[in-house]
């Protein structure tokens, strides 16, 4: 999934991409999550790459 940070840590911004915490996820800041929302239409399909 791409996803926000968890309810209650926002304050945490992009300290989040200094350790691994998703379990396989892809997680933003809860604006960048917002930007995304905006920009991308609902049912498109998503190809992540390594």
């Amino acid at each position: 999934m791409i996803h926000g940070l968890p309810n209650g840590l926002s304050w945490v911004a992009s300290w989040h991409r200094k350790m691994d915490w998703t379990d396989g996820c892809i997680a933003v800041t809860n604006e960048e999550m917002d930007e995304i929302w905006r920009a991308v239409p609902d049912g498109t399909p998503i190809e992540i790459n390594p």
